[in-house]
């Protein structure tokens, strides 16, 4: 094989990646994330890790029911 490609990185820990990446954007300035409740459990809970972490409040809901406009105080959303 002249070329490989391959990631150390699971389904997990790219959802724990994005959450960071998001939460750097906003400067710390916002301090709550939303997963959705669908998500993978294992996924929730590495999120849940990376944002004890951060200091950033994970909240699991429907995004159906998700409050439009409370959007600012979230540094972003994984449904």
């Amino acid at each position: 094989m002249d070329i490989s490609n391959a990631s150390l990185l699971d389904e997990a820990t790219s959802c724990a990646e994005a959450v960071m990446m998001s939460y750097n954007v906003h400067k710390g300035k916002r301090t709550k994330y939303f997963v959705s409740e669908n998500s993978f459990p294992q996924n929730i809970d590495v999120i849940r890790t990376r944002c004890h972490a951060l200091a950033v409040e994970l909240v699991v809901g429907d995004p159906a029911k998700f409050d439009w406009s409370k959007s600012n105080e979230f540094c972003g959303m994984l449904v």
